[in-house]
């Protein structure tokens, strides 16, 4: 950690302050995943996508949080949840208003909506350098993580409970996990004083962290947490009194729209341009869609109006916040990346056979022959352009799970009243996705789409490691390809047919939220300029348009949304309206439709809420008009997220050069490794080649004189061990006719191969070495180092395999005289 800053003087700050966090961890450790393995395991561990165990960022916030508490209260002398120093912990780590609600901690007076967190924190990982080397070697990775068993004691007798013995998997210690953290301050603007205040109280707070993890107040998980970055430490804070809290940043409230943008433009003076945004999920993402008991589900996409926040703060224009408000700058729904481009919502018109996986009917332009069995799509994948005469590719959107809890302060345990186990789904790692920034022309300087790219933190959770991307924009083509089929049917009786890209929400006549077709029709019309109405259930609309009689003319279903009110954390009024998908057919009553009013919409989209990417569509898109029947069956959906993203690292050589901190954290791993080779490979040695260890005839030895190696090998301290060379010179000593009962010079010679030769112990236990050490020169001072380990285990397995033979025969026998 810095070292403390001059008391006075302290530099004011408006800008995010990066910081290293680093947790060496002196013991085994147990951050738990709230799963096991049937019959082998109970409590597992929490893994990244390396498999490697990590520290998440709500473990490690939780446990620096409730440090800085301790710490806030000595500051404070045992004050009230209000005072000075406890009001520097709501700054930094944010208020709990679930905590408050449940009257877990206390209310702070009048109401206001919740503190936002100025700490932002990222989940803890192995050094990557060390990662790399890891994914290579399969034995090596395993070896950061044991099994531990447990029992539980009867309180009153004081033994051990039948039926009650368990499994727990532990991390190895010995390691030190890194991450990133970020003091935001954005909008806030400390002074010097206040500035130095959140660096020393975090500073104080994380030298006040012994442990993390589950079983810590018993031994487990002992650390030391390092925070490098901060501008002071805990010393500026002695004798002085806690600053004022700076007031949470608020938006300002527009009073009106500027009048350019307060009314639609005649279509031919429209014009739009547009960012594409590709994001790259560093971290996993949740897109809240729904709460279903203690798990939080996510959304396969991430919604444009979890996009538009970090589009407008990066864009930093008021006209941009207004016209966002009047519908002039969309954000569209990021999606996951298919052939390059933005995946498209699955059209629910798709059917698929049950007999033949992959291949797919077009229910607006088609029908299932005769005996064969169909199913209509689920809607939850994404599908990439059409090309005429090839399969259609789909992709749908991997997901990945992760357990939490929310401790109690005084019993120490995850306990209901204040929020127990919960499980939150989010979007996988490695995931593509793509969006689109669109606005007219001249809002904002040129140029803007470069101040798009960057790091973003997006969804629920953000400030604990959830949601962390790489965003690169750049720009492009405003709006999606369009179809020429708009140009022969633009007259009354014409026909087009409409695709949902996202969820379209509209009004009826009385203006309730509808989900109407009519409706739509009603609202894109007045887009469009034309008069649209519904084509009926049974009229014959694939026939027209050169399809099978019988095929649908309307393919839609309802969704309602549940949005969240992100500052205040509590739910707003729930969204209905046609699901992404959504296929209909509209027919032109009157009135002419133009190509430019069709591509204004495109852009655009209809209904409400456009900014946030509700509204979206396509007309005549090619893939309404395409029979898939008789295309080559199409690959399953293949799930764009970290399976198979991640490159394994080649390397582990002599020649490698890992930084110093992975270097021991990978020697770490390397000797646990081969301790584990040789507690397994050991019994399979004793089994089928005994007469190797102990030689041939070694049977004929009382079983009394070959134990008097275990006493012998316990103590052992290398090949030169002198009170082994002193025992094999007594044995020599004797011949073998002489001897009680004879010892064959077979056996002599083996054990004594095993006790001088220094190779001998691993040439009988062929260890895969490769796969274990990171270099030969590595390998050969761990075989040094773990040879008596190694002599040891052999020698005990082999005599506890001939005890195992002798005992089976004496039954055998007795059965027999029975």
């Amino acid at each position: 950690m810095t070292e403390a800053g001059p008391r006075d003087g302290a530099q004011e700050a408006s800008r995010p302050v990066a910081l290293t966090v680093t947790v060496r961890m002196l013991g085994d450790w147990h951050v738990g995943s709230g799963a096991g393995r049937h019959g082998f395991l109970d409590r597992g561990i929490q893994r990244d996508d390396d498999g490697l165990p990590f520290v998440p960022a709500k473990t490690l916030v939780g446990v620096w949080r409730d440090a800085c508490e301790t710490a806030a209260g000595a500051l404070d002398g045992g004050g009230t949840e209000a005072s000075g120093w406890r009001r520097w912990v709501e700054f930094l780590f944010g208020s709990q208003p679930a905590l408050q609600e449940r009257g877990v901690v206390p209310d702070a007076g009048a109401v206001r909506p919740p503190r936002p967190a100025a700490l932002h924190v990222d989940s803890l990982h192995y050094p990557s350098a060390m990662a790399a080397t890891l994914r290579s070697r399969p034995l090596l990775r395993t070896a950061a993580a044991f099994v531990k068993p447990g029992v539980v004691i009867d309180p009153v007798t004081g033994r051990a409970e039948d039926e009650l013995l368990r499994m727990e998997e532990m991390a190895r210690g010995g390691i030190a996990l890194s991450g990133r953290a970020e003091l935001a301050l954005d909008g806030v603007g400390l002074t010097g004083e206040q500035v130095a205040c959140a660096a020393g109280l975090l500073d104080a707070g994380a030298r006040l962290v012994e442990a993390l993890g589950g079983r810590r107040r018993r031994g487990a998980g002992r650390c030391r947490l390092e925070v490098s970055g901060l501008p002071y430490d805990w010393q500026w804070l002695q004798g002085r009194s806690a600053p004022a809290v700076p007031e949470t940043a608020t938006e300002p409230t527009p009073t009106a729209l500027p009048e350019a943008y307060g009314r639609r433009r005649a279509a031919a003076e429209e014009a739009w341009e547009a960012a594409e945004l590709r994001l790259v999920l560093r971290r996993a993402l949740v897109a809240h869609e729904r709460t279903v008991g203690n798990t939080v589900r996510s959304a396969g996409r991430v919604p444009g109006r979890a996009l538009l926040p970090a589009v407008l703060e990066r864009l930093g224009s008021a006209e941009a916040a207004m016209a966002a408000r009047a519908g002039r700058l969309v954000v569209t729904d990021a999606t996951v990346e298919v052939d390059g481009q933005a995946g498209r919502a699955e059209p629910l018109a798709l059917a698929q056979a049950k007999d033949e996986q992959g291949r797919l009917f077009n229910g607006l332009q088609e029908q299932p022959g005769d005996g064969v069995g169909a199913e209509p799509v689920d809607g939850s994948s994404y599908v990439g352009p059409y090309r005429s005469g090839e399969p259609l590719q789909r992709t749908a959107c991997a997901f990945t799970q992760h357990t939490h809890n929310t401790i109690d302060d005084t019993l120490q345990r995850p306990v209901e009243e204040v929020g127990g186990l919960y499980t939150y789904q989010a979007i996988a790692t490695g995931t593509v996705l793509r969006a689109q920034v669109r606005l007219p022309v001249g809002l904002v300087p040129p140029g803007w789409q470069e101040r798009l790219s960057g790091t973003w933190r997006l969804g629920q959770s953000r400030k604990d490691g959830y949601g962390l991307c790489e965003v690169t924009a750049t720009a492009a083509d405003c709006g999606r390809t369009r179809s020429a089929r708009t140009g022969p049917q633009t007259g009354p009786g014409g026909r087009l047919r409409v695709w949902l890209l996202s969820d379209t929400l509209v009004v009826d006549e009385r203006l309730r939220p509808s989900s109407r077709a009519a409706d739509l029709a009603r609202v894109l019309g007045d887009a469009l300029g034309v008069v649209l109405a519904e084509v009926p259930q049974h009229a014959p609309a694939a026939a027209a348009a050169g399809g099978t009689a019988g095929a649908g003319v309307r393919f839609s279903e309802v969704r309602r949304s549940d949005p969240w009110h992100a500052r205040w954390g509590l739910p707003r009024a729930s969204l209905l309206g046609l699901r992404a998908g959504s296929c209909l057919t509209l027919e032109v009553v009157s009135g002419t439709l133009a190509p430019q009013a069709v591509a204004r919409v495109e852009c655009e989209g209809v209904g409400l809420r456009r900014a946030e990417g509700f509204g979206q569509l396509l007309i005549d898109d090619p893939l309404l008009y395409a029979s898939l029947a008789d295309v080559a069956p199409a690959r399953a959906p293949a799930e764009c997220g970290a399976s198979g993203s991640v490159t394994a690292a080649a390397g582990g050589g002599d020649g490698e050069v890992l930084p110093d901190e992975a270097a021991s954290a990978v020697a770490v791993l390397e000797e646990a490794a081969w301790r584990e080779a040789v507690r397994r490979q050991g019994p399979v040695v004793a089994q089928a080649g005994r007469d190797g260890v102990l030689g041939v005839g070694h049977g004929l030895v009382r079983s009394s004189q070959l134990a008097g190696l275990l006493p012998l090998v316990s103590r052992l301290g290398g090949p030169a061990d002198e009170a082994a060379r002193a025992w094999l010179e007594r044995l020599r000593q004797v011949p073998g006719e002489r001897r009680r009962r004879p010892w064959p010079d077979a056996v002599v010679e083996a054990v004594t191969a095993l006790l001088r030769e220094p190779g001998r112990v691993w040439d009988l236990l062929g260890l895969p070495e490769e796969d274990m050490g990171t270099g030969t020169a590595r390998a050969g001072a761990l075989r040094e180092r773990l040879w008596p380990v190694a002599v040891r285990t052999l020698v005990e397995d082999c005599l506890t395999a001939l005890r195992r033979d002798e005992t089976a025969r004496r039954t055998e026998t007795a059965s027999r005289r029975a």
